[in-house]
């Protein structure tokens, strides 16, 4: 991951997740959390099997993975 400019970082919402986020969000600028994506859920993909309405539609345009 040091070679690239920007890593966006899609955790767990778990205490490992969190934990990592951090240490990353400290170690340098250009790691970037992306967990308010799916802040009610418990991980990405939990947030994508119950995705279905427009407004999370919208959030997630533009995101790259």
């Amino acid at each position: 991951m040091e070679k690239h400019d920007k890593v966006h970082l899609y955790l767990d919402h778990d205490e490992a997740g969190r934990k990592y986020a951090q240490i990353a969000l400290k170690r340098s600028v250009k790691f970037q959390d992306e967990s308010k994506l799916y802040k009610d859920y418990k991980d990405l993909n939990d947030w994508v099997m119950n995705f279905g309405n427009m407004q999370k539609l919208r959030q997630f345009k533009g995101r790259h993975f």
